[in-house]
């Protein structure tokens, strides 16, 4: 009896609490109610006698009810009066039967046999298995063919079915999210993976003919670049299991993996579910890594980088690492505006000592995400580190294989479990961009997870990693108004300035929709946003100013995170004026030196070179290396030379654009025949000065002149006729021309 109650009270709960929550736990599916057994009914009887009575009762009501079965507590019964099936049934039969039921004596409850489908999420077989997106403190380990039921913390996950059922309700149209996966290939004939494959729309298949023009073959599906052909995924045919899985030669498993965690069709009553499987996701296939080893370089992420870029992905998942800092590496990814999505390893390292990239760039598009259990613990293999941004799903985790499914472990796992996160988040919105996506994942973290033990997740991942919880895509959508947008293209101002040869573009960037300066980029002549590949071609420019050879039309590109671009033509101006050039002679005071002074001077590109020739010449005479005489000139196009012969003189300036110009000089020998001083007296107190200046005849006459006081302590003159008078007396200034002709002129100082 006490067996009988037991049960009983299981049976009532799952009346009231399971076929209620079923909509909830499969609100992912679809279905709007469970679904019923055609022509059957479930009654809770008091007793099995009162059951074979009830019937016999009910048969004089012309409802004959054939007891199937009974076990004590309640009978499954059919309605079979005269083999009648359902569906020739007067509409309302059934329901009639069943309120009948309710009202007879003995019967505590009547209603229609439900379906009860597996606690899943989905109607995908092996949705058991999927701790990661829901954990009801137990899920199924598959191991080849042998299952088993393995205990496991509850609500150790991601809040997938509340996350699914928030999403649904939402009034958006989500917008098609491109995932890169740059790994091994992917089966893009897997049942569960063909639908959300990414397909290139500008490429024909297999018509041999790279259909639009970005330098690659018939890539439909992505890009094999280890093999270097549009191959993605290898098989090989496999004879026990009579199907098609992955070559030994060449193991797609891995990227095939990734990919089932991340889109695996959902509700196809096969496999799993992906994490953003509710969503319009697309998988590309970049494959890298290849061989039995699956080896991959450096060289070819960068190009499996600058593809999806081009290609228009919004999320990279990267589930490898390496060792060693490549600079190269960090500025592709620095420069895309995908979000990364990377594996933190599994060497259970401290990545804040021994760091792997990319997972260690601190970029403000990469999250970085290390692996725990089902339990919520990180395992042995676990790397941590505050350079670890969190810590996801990566034990046991069964996803899609070449050809299959199976089991694989590994921050390679957890990884795309956060990418499928930040796909749900890309399709609310067109405009998004990595930093604030990878912020709401991360901030969202489920940081009281209850443990069996009475602890919590936090305690056990706080100092192991920066958000010390489990990404919650639920939390995430429930915070998505701190999703910033930015629908603003960046600007572009520009201004020139010459330094020598070279043309200095000066660039200010802006961006005043708030997500970043991602990349600016250039090209010889006028060219639009599709040419510069979405920042993948150009030429990249590193600091706020570039310099140029040629002056001409440029086109400028710029881009930001959140995908908007912009591009500017600028019509850079040469120098195109020549240098100017003053010129004047002195003759020494023996008449053997002419001194000829200079100044050439261009506010510009500036003086490249000075030379002169004498006689009267062109440009055209200087133009061999050889030709003329090359001055020294300062800083501030100041120079002189020094000729003995009275004749002609070309002086020559050519600035570093190429500009030129002469300026001719006549030099004549002029000698004095008189010179006068005009007034021939002055009177000067103490500390008082006076300028003396001589005329000389001929006016032309280019004698040097030179100045003496008969007594200078009463008043001094410098070489240039300054006369400083310094007490009172009188002094008699002597002006001297080269040719010896004198004046003189009396300085008076009075007190």
């Amino acid at each position: 009896m006490k067996k009988r109650s037991v049960r009983r009270r299981w049976y009532l709960v799952l009346l009231s609490i399971i076929l209620p929550v079923i909509v909830l736990l499969s609100g992912g599916s679809g279905q709007d109610s469970s679904p019923s057994v055609p022509g059957e009914i479930v009654i809770l009887w008091d007793s099995p006698m009162e059951a074979c009575q009830a019937g016999e009762r009910l048969s004089e009501a012309d409802l004959e009810l054939a007891i199937l079965e009974h076990d004590g507590d309640y009978t499954l019964c059919s309605l079979a009066g005269n083999s009648m099936e359902l569906s020739s049934m007067k509409p309302g039969s059934i329901e009639r039967c069943i309120s009948l039921l309710n009202e007879t004596e003995g019967v505590l409850a009547a209603e229609p046999n439900y379906i009860l489908q597996p606690l899943s999420i989905t109607n995908d077989t092996c949705s058991d298995t999927q701790w990661a997106l829901d954990n009801s403190g137990q899920y199924t380990h598959i191991s080849g063919s042998s299952r088993g039921i393995i205990s496991s913390t509850p609500d150790v996950d991601m809040d997938m079915p509340e996350a699914w059922s928030l999403y649904e309700s939402l009034d958006v149209s989500p917008r098609e999210v491109i995932v890169a996966v740059i790994d091994t290939g992917i089966d893009y004939k897997h049942p569960d993976l063909k639908e959300h494959m990414w397909k290139n729309p500008g490429e024909i298949p297999n018509d041999g003919i790279d259909n639009d023009g970005n330098g690659y073959v018939d890539d439909v599906y992505g890009w094999d670049y280890y093999n270097d052909d549009n191959t993605v995924c290898h098989y090989e045919y496999n004879s026990i299991s009579k199907s098609y899985l992955h070559s030994r030669k060449d193991d797609d498993d891995h990227g095939t993996h990734v990919a089932g965690i991340i889109a695996a069709v959902q509700n196809n009553g096969i496999g799993i579910a992906g994490v953003a499987s509710n969503t319009n996701v697309r998988l590309m296939s970049l494959k890298i890594h290849g061989g039995t080893d699956r080896r991959g370089t450096v060289a070819d992420a960068i190009k499996a980088i600058r593809y999806a870029q081009n290609m228009g992905a919004q999320i990279c998942n990267m589930s490898w690492g390496t060792s060693t800092y490549s600079e190269s590496l960090e500025l592709a990814m620095k420069e895309s505006s995908m979000l990364f999505v990377c594996a933190a390893g599994n060497d259970g390292l401290n990545n804040d000592i021994t760091p792997l990239y990319p997972a260690s760039y601190d970029l403000d598009n990469i999250i970085s995400v290390t692996f725990l259990d089902a339990n919520g613990l990180m395992m042995p293999g676990s790397n941590y580190g505050l350079a670890v941004d969190i810590a996801a799903p990566g034990s046991e985790i069964y996803s899609t294989v070449v050809g299959g499914y199976g089991t694989m472990n590994g921050s390679s796992m957890a990884a795309p479990h956060v990418t499928g996160i930040a796909a749900i988040l890309y399709s609310l919105d067109d405009h998004l961009y990595p930093d604030t996506v990878r912020r709401v994942i991360t901030q969202n973290a489920k940081y009281f997870v209850e443990t069996l033990n009475g602890g919590f997740v936090v305690e056990r991942l706080n100092g192991f990693v920066a958000c010390p919880g489990i990404p919650s895509a639920y939390l995430a959508l429930e915070d998505r108004d701190e999703l910033q947008t930015d629908t603003q293209a960046p600007a572009l101002t520009f201004d020139v300035s010459y330094d020598q040869a070279l043309l200095n573009v000066h660039l200010t960037p802006s961006d005043e929709g708030g997500s970043g300066i991602r990349t600016i980029r250039y090209s010889i002549g006028t060219r639009d946003t599709d040419f510069f590949c979405r920042g993948t071609e150009g030429i990249r420019i590193e600091d706020s100013v570039l310099s140029l050879n040629k002056a001409g039309t440029y086109t400028f590109y710029i881009s930001d995170y959140a995908g908007n671009e912009a591009v500017f033509l600028y019509k850079v101006e040469d120098d195109e004026i020549p240098p100017d050039i003053e010129a004047s002679y002195s003759v020494s005071g023996d008449y053997d030196t002419i001194t000829i002074s200079f100044r050439a001077y261009d506010e510009d590109s500036g003086v490249k070179q000075v030379k002169y020739l004498p006689g009267e010449h062109t440009t055209d005479d200087f133009r061999s290396s050889s030709s003329g005489t090359a001055v020294a000139v300062s800083t501030r196009g100041y120079g002189s030379f020094k000729v003995s012969d009275a004749e002609t003189y070309t002086v020559y300036a050519a600035d570093y654009r190429g500009n030129k110009r002469v300026y001719v000089l006549n030099v004549e020998i002029v000698r004095a025949e008189r010179v006068v001083v005009e007034p021939g007296r002055r009177v000067l107190s103490p500390g008082s000065q006076c300028q003396i200046l001589p005329i000389l005849y001929p006016m032309d006459c280019t004698d040097k002149i030179s100045f003496a006081s008969s007594n200078p302590s009463v008043a001094g003159i410098n070489s240039s006729g300054l006369v400083t008078a310094l007490k009172p007396g009188k002094t008699i200034i002597t002006v001297t021309t080269a040719s010896g002709v004198k004046t003189t002129c009396i300085i008076t100082v009075v007190s």
